[in-house]
C-alpha cells in the first residue's frame, strides 16, 4: 500500500474517522460510556493505541503479511531488554542485555540484507588469492523497512542501556511506537524520547492542524507524483537502463535532474507521514531542510535525512571517540560511519563508494574550515552574499557528479553512465520542455529566499477551509491525472 495511491488515502480516512471517534472529551461514543471521567480516558487512550497498532500492522502486512513476525520479534525483544535494565545494576549484567539486543536485531538486518553479498565479496576476496569458492547464495527478499525500524527500536534499547530515559512499561505503546504506519517504512527515524510521551498527551485536533497535515501530505504527493515519478518517466530511468543510447548532454542533464527525482521522492515520503501522524495527533521529525541550499558537506548532512545523520553521529561516531582522541582517530571514525551510511542504504559496492565519497567530502569540508581558522578566518559558512553563492554552487556540482554511484544498480551500469558522460561525439538535447520547467521551478524554489517559501506556506496552510478543501481536492485530481492511476513505489523502499 503506497502513500501515492488510493487504497492509501481510504485506509488513512477510515484510521482517522475510528481514531477520533474514540476521543475521551468530545466524541459522542465517549459521552455515552457510563463511567467516571479517569476510567472512560483510560480506556479510551488504550482503545485508541490499539487501533493504531492494529492499523499499522495491517499497513505493513499489505507488503507481505510474513514479515510482520519480524516486526513483532524485534519489538518484544527490545522491550523485554528495556524493562530488565530497568531492573538491573550490574555492569556487566546490563552490557550483556544491551549486547543481546544489538546481536539480535543486527543479526536479523544482516542476514536479510548483507549475507549474500558478503558472500559474495568473501568470494571474491577469496579469488584473489587463488581460492575458488562459488556460495550458495540465499536469495532473501528484503524486508520493507528493516533499516529504519531495526534503528530505531535499537536507540531504544541504548538510551536505556545509557540511563537517558527510563524502559517503557506500557507494551501496547511501545509496540505501536515501532510500528507506526506513518513513519514505518522509510522513516523518520524517530527516537523512543520523542514519540513515547506524546501518548501521555490528551488528543486534541484543531482545524488549524487538520489543515497542517493534508498540507503537508498534498506537498509530500506534489513532490512525489509531480516532480520524482515524471523526471524518472520522462528522461531519468531511460537514460540510466540504456546510457548508451544517449548523448552526452542528456546524460548529464539527467543526472543533474536525479537531484530532484531524489529530493522529491524521499522528501515527499517524509512529508506524507508527518501530515499523516499530525492528523493523528501526532509530531514527527523533520528529516530535510533546503538540504541542496548547502555550502558544503558538513552543511548538507546536517539538512539531509536528518535522523540518520544524527542516529550516526549519537550511536557510532560520538561512541567511538568522535573527534576528541586526535586528528588521525578522528578522520578514521569519520569514515567507519560515513562507510556504515553508506552500506545501511543497501548490500553492493556502488553503496560502499557512496559512503566513502561523502566521507571523503565531509574530510574535506572540514580540512578546509581548518585551515580558514588557522589563517585567523571564521569556519563557519557565509551566511550570504557572492561567497556563499559560490560554496552553494559547488556543493551542488559535488553531490550531482556522484549520483550515478548512489542511483546505479551495480558497477557496471555506473561506468556505463560516467563513460557516457564524457563522450564527445554529435550532441543532441531530447529533452523535453515540461521536464526542463520542473527541473528550473524546483531550482528557483529550492534556492529561493526562506521567507519566501514559509510565507506561501503558511498563506496556504491558513486559507478559510472551504477555498483549503477546494483546492486540495483540485489538487489531487491533478495528481491522479498526472499519475494515470499507476503508484510508482518510493525509492527508499528498496532500503
Amino acid at each position: 500500500m503506497y502513500f501515492n495511491s488510493f487504497d492509501y488515502v481510504v485506509f488513512l480516512t477510515l484510521v482517522f474517522v475510528a481514531y477520533w471517534t474514540l476521543e475521551p472529551v468530545t466524541s459522542p461514543l465517549a459521552r455515552s460510556l457510563p463511567m467516571d471521567p479517569e476510567r472512560r480516558r483510560r480506556l479510551l487512550s488504550a482503545a485508541r493505541t490499539g487501533l493504531l497498532l492494529i492499523a499499522s500492522y495491517l499497513f505493513y502486512m499489505s507488503w507481505n503479511a510474513l514479515f510482520i513476525v519480524l516486526i513483532i520479534a524485534s519489538t518484544l525483544v527490545d522491550y523485554g531488554v528495556g524493562l530488565a535494565l530497568g531492573r538491573t545494576e550490574s555492569e556487566p549484567a546490563r552490557k550483556a542485555l544491551v549486547t543481546l539486543s544489538l546481536v539480535l536485531n543486527l543479526g536479523m538486518l544482516g542476514a536479510f540484507k548483507y549475507l549474500d553479498f558478503g558472500l559474495v565479496a568473501a568470494s571474491q576476496t577469496a579469488g584473489l588469492f587463488g581460492v575458488t569458492w562459488e556460495p550458495e547464495l540465499l536469495h532473501l527478499i528484503l524486508p520493507v523497512g528493516i533499516s529504519f525500524y531495526t534503528f530505531q527500536t535499537l536507540s531504544y534499547t541504548i538510551d536505556v542501556y545509557r540511563r537517558r530515559i527510563p524502559p517503557h512499561r506500557d507494551v501496547l505503546e511501545f509496540a505501536t511506537y515501532v510500528a507506526f504506519f506513518p513513519q514505518l517504512v522509510a522513516g523518520p527515524i524517530v527516537r523512543a524520547k520523542e514519540f513515547l510521551p506524546q501518548f501521555q498527551r490528551e488528543p486534541r485536533l484543531s482545524q488549524r492542524q487538520a489543515q497542517s497535515g493534508v498540507y503537508l501530505i498534498l506537498r509530500g504527493l506534489v513532490k512525489k507524483v509531480a516532480i520524482a515519478d515524471f523526471l524518472a518517466v520522462q528522461l531519468i530511468d531511460r537514460v540510466f537502463d540504456n546510457p548508451e543510447v544517449f548523448a552526452a548532454s542528456e546524460v548529464w542533464v539527467a543526472v543533474y535532474a536525479y537531484t530532484w527525482q531524489l529530493y522529491g521522492d524521499f522528501s515527499g515520503y517524509t512529508d506524507i507521514a508527518r501530515g499523516s501522524a499530525r492528523l493523528l495527533g501526532y509530531e514527527l521529525p523533520e528529516n530535510f531542510n533546503r538540504p541542496f541550499n548547502t555550502t558544503g558537506p558538513i552543511e548538507f548532512w546536517k539538512s539531509w535525512h536528518i535522523t540518520l545523520s544524527t542516529w550516526v553521529q549519537d550511536y557510532i561516531y560520538i561512541p567511538l571517540g568522535g573527534s576528541r582522541r586526535g586528528f588521525a582517530r578522528s578522520y578514521a571514525n569519520l569514515f567507519l560511519s560515513f562507510f556504515i551510511i553508506g552500506v545501511w542504504h543497501g548490500a553492493g559496492w556502488t553503496f560502499v563508494i557512496f559512503g566513502l565519497y561523502h566521507a571523503f567530502g565531509v574530510t574535506l569540508n572540514r580540512l578546509f574550515r581548518q585551515i580558514r581558522q588557522r589563517l585567523g578566518y571564521s569556519g563557519e559558512p557565509p551566511e550570504g552574499g557572492l561567497k556563499r553563492a559560490l560554496l552553494v554552487f559547488v556543493s551542488v556540482n559535488f553531490f550531482a557528479i556522484h549520483w550515478p554511484i548512489f542511483r546505479s544498480p551495480d558497477l557496471d551500469t555506473m561506468l556505463a553512465v560516467y563513460r557516457q558522460m564524457l563522450e564527445t561525439g554529435p550532441q543532441s538535447m531530447r529533452v523535453g520542455p515540461w521536464v526542463w520547467a520542473v527541473i528550473v521551478g524546483m531550482g528557483v524554489v529550492h534556492f529561493c529566499p526562506r521567507a519566501w517559501v514559509d510565507g506561501a506556506e503558511k498563506t496556504l496552510r491558513e486559507l478559510p477551509w472551504p477555498v483549503f478543501g477546494l483546492l486540495a481536492a483540485a489538487i489531487a485530481a491533478l495528481l491522479m491525472h498526472i499519475a494515470a492511476g499507476q503508484a510508482a513505489p518510493f525509492i527508499y523502499f528498496q532500503f
